[in-house]
């Protein structure tokens, strides 16, 4: 009788519909475990691009900071430039004395 029973069991577990046998619980823990990688995944891709954007943006203020200085200082170099020209032109006699006083 017990093996009659075990046999009726089997074959009416075999005709069970798949969502009627589906471990609900056992699903639901690994869509978490899905869904804690997705969210380690986006955390650590979300402060990588922070990180990153934030070394280029310094990096392109520094570079745009020294471009400046460096046009700054060749525009310097060439107005020092010209006054020496100027000036020894004025004491060749090439050129007149300047009208501004104090003027070199």
């Amino acid at each position: 009788m017990c093996v009659v029973r075990l046999r009726s069991t089997i074959l009416r577990q075999a005709h069970v519909p798949w969502y009627k046998k589906f471990n609900w619980y056992s699903f639901a823990l690994y869509r978490y475990k899905v869904y804690d990688v997705i969210w380690r995944v986006s955390a650590t891709a979300t402060i990588g691009a922070c990180l990153y954007l934030s070394v280029a943006v310094v990096q392109t203020w520094n570079a745009s900071v020294h471009r400046t200085w460096q046009h700054y200082a060749r525009k310097e170099r060439e107005r020092a430039e010209l006054m020496d020209f100027i000036r020894q032109a004025r004491e060749k006699g090439t050129l007149p004395p300047s009208k501004v006083a104090g003027f070199e």
